[in-house]
């Protein structure tokens, strides 16, 4: 099913699905992932399946998902999350914020245009990088709460 919807505060108008939605998020998490040296990289895992979240408007509803890389110690935090500013800021409708989590430790926040939005943060215990975040919003009438996709 694709929708065309005007998304919040952007006065433009999409075309969105849930398959869209969701392979736009899990596209983006990998690419993220990937500017990590593959030598550094233990183990990755991606959330494939996931409720979906209410959005404003009725029967809409937003894709949330979210990717890890345990990596080994040594790996320059900064380099990599400066890597991800670099990316995401030369391409067109991202918003890039270099902030902080509640606990202190950097996190880039990305917004796009269409309300994708994804966190990009590094995490202790193992340590990792994980990327997390939820898909622009689209028509989805059939939904039940529970229901994964």
């Amino acid at each position: 099913m694709v929708v065309s919807c005007s998304q919040p505060g952007t006065g433009q108008n999409t075309d969105v699905s849930l398959e869209s939605a969701k392979s736009k998020v899990m596209s983006l998490e990998q690419e993220i992932l990937g500017l990590l040296p593959e030598n550094a990289v233990l183990s990755t895992f991606a959330r494939d399946t996931s409720s979906l979240m209410p959005c404003a408007g009725g029967d809409r509803r937003k894709w949330t998902g979210n990717a890890v890389a345990e990596v080994g110690a040594g790996v320059d935090r900064d380099a990599i999350l400066d890597e991800v500013v670099e990316l995401m800021e030369a391409r067109d409708g991202w918003k890039v914020e270099d902030g902080t989590t509640p606990n202190g430790a950097r996190r880039i926040d990305l917004l796009h245009s269409d309300g994708t939005h994804l966190f990009v943060s590094f995490r202790d215990g193992p340590e990792e990088l994980r990327v997390a975040g939820y898909s622009a919003c689209f028509d989805f009438p059939e939904y039940e709460y529970g229901e994964e996709y």
